[in-house]
């Protein structure tokens, strides 16, 4: 009787199997059909979009979460559904792409309000509207991002990606008319009022320079568009901060010791970095694997010391960081006279094999698997903030470093190394107990958590072709998430 259990098992295994490659196939050849180049992978990555919704509500669910991240994971959950259905469609024809699915975006839609109205006691119409907002603009972003930038990201990636900007977009817009009615009073309130604030200026100045013609852009003409723009923010937070602002801001930065001590050190880090670019982009020489990782190495020390020493900064930190990371891609594509050229030089030295489309994805991916668990993460002192530390920075280094050294013995069906797998894990939970031996991380059972999210995190990121620095923190959260029983 095991025996007929086991081979009944193994039947439906291998017919799931079946199922999800003929799917993939499907849609790979239903997306060359219409003309539509995805970046080159043998796997479009269909798994992904599970991942961000399930870590929201895995949160929802078992801890004591306020409102508006319980309003977020919903809305996540239409989004899940409508991923399942453009999933669907795109199986059987690529047209979907060309056309409206207002039908799938109401359905999901309910279903998002539904769950926020029994849930959060909001009001119906006001959670209606959110919601065909969110799913409407997901849907056509999703296919915008798929037509218009070829070779960019495959489809598990533009998903998770264009998932993340309406659920960003919507909860910052209800945390800053919170902050236009009520006012600021907490801390997390005034980050996330700042942050917020700092990456809308940002796009009004993207969009301002690739709104200009050509032959208009130009240094001074970025420039002017930057001073406009910086006194329109300023107007903004002295309307919702107070008079005070400027002074608010740096005595909250800089007139706390440890905050002061922490900016020096980022600061020398970022100085750092710009004086290895300089060198490798002034050789021409293009740079390998264990080069491109010293940035992560470098991105992970600002990121480790930030969690470990002030979530809030770190927080207001990474706003930062990231709208100065897309101003930088911006001016890199905006043709742009000595600014575009000299940036395009750099970034043919540093890029990855990965970055084959319209964008410097590898960069921007890195930068956000490393935050991300920041803004995912309710407990500011859980052992999932390191999530995205562990898994790209320390993990995901080791591996390509040790795999480009000592490897020798590959997967089946991948190019990564046991011996890479091996040191994945192996330095991952290094850091944690070092961490624990000088008393810098107090978490209950964390050696364990980490050897198993580590593993988990490690055999992804043997097989999957995704791009690691996107997928691997979301991975590893998860992980985390499922062995929170031990802490």
């Amino acid at each position: 009787m095991e025996e007929i259990r086991k081979l009944s098992n193994g039947y439906y295994c291998k017919l799931c199997e079946h199922y999800v490659k003929s799917l993939d196939k499907n849609i790979t050849n239903n997306l060359r059909a219409v003309g539509i180049a995805t970046r080159p992978s043998n796997s479009n990555g269909l798994w992904c979009y599970i991942l961000l919704p399930l870590i929201l509500l895995n949160y929802t669910i078992w801890y004591n979460t306020s409102v508006l991240y319980q309003t977020v994971a919903f809305l996540s959950v239409g989004l899940f559904f409508q991923c399942s259905l453009f999933i669907l469609f795109l199986s059987l024809s690529g047209s979907i792409l060309m056309e409206g699915d207002y039908g799938g975006c109401v359905a999901c839609s309910l279903i998002s309000t539904m769950l926020i109205y029994a849930f959060t006691n909001q009001d119906l119409m006001v959670s209606l509207v959110i919601t065909l907002l969110c799913v409407s603009s997901f849907s056509s972003l999703l296919k915008l991002v798929l037509i218009n930038f070829p070779k960019t990201f495959t489809v598990g990636e533009a998903m998770v990606v264009v998932q993340s900007i309406p659920l960003f977009v919507s909860a910052a817009s209800i945390q800053y008319v919170q902050s236009l009615l009520n006012g600021v009073n907490e801390e997390y309130a005034f980050i996330n009022t700042l942050v917020f604030t700092i990456l809308l200026t940002t796009v009004f100045i993207i969009t301002s320079i690739f709104v200009l013609q050509p032959e208009y852009r130009c240094a001074s003409t970025v420039l002017s568009i930057v001073i406009a723009s910086a006194i329109v923010l300023l107007i903004k937070w002295h309307i919702i901060l107070g008079p005070n602002c400027l002074f608010d801001i740096i005595e909250y930065v800089f007139m706390d010791y440890v905050r002061l001590k922490l900016f020096l050190f980022w600061l020398l880090l970022l100085l750092i970095s710009i004086l290895v670019i300089l060198l490798q982009t002034r050789t021409s020489v293009k740079a390998n694997t264990v080069t491109r990782k010293t940035f992560h190495v470098l991105a992970s020390l600002v990121f480790l010391s930030g969690i470990l020493t002030d979530v809030p900064l770190m927080t207001l930190a990474s706003g930062v960081g990231f709208s100065v990371l897309i101003f930088v891609e911006a001016l890199r594509i905006a043709e742009i006279e000595t600014i575009s050229s000299t940036l395009q030089s750099a970034f043919v030295v540093y890029c990855d094999d990965k970055d084959s489309g319209s964008f410097a994805m590898t960069p921007l991916y890195l930068f956000v698997g490393l935050a991300c668990p920041i803004i995912l993460t309710p407990e500011p002192a859980s052992l999932d903030l390191l999530s995205g530390v562990l898994a790209v920075g320390v993990g995901d280094t080791a591996a390509s470093c040790a795999g480009a050294t000592f490897g020798k013995n590959r997967w089946s069906d991948s190019n990564r190394t046991l011996e890479g797998t091996s040191f994945n894990i192996l330095s991952q939970v290094a850091v944690v107990y070092f961490l624990q031996f000088f008393n810098i991380l107090d978490v209950p059972n964390a050696l364990t958590r980490t050897l198993i999210a580590s593993t988990v995190s490690a055999l992804v990121e043997a097989k999957t072709e995704q791009v690691d620095n996107l997928i691997l923190p979301l991975v590893t959260i998860l992980a985390f998430q499922a062995t929170c029983f031990l802490s």
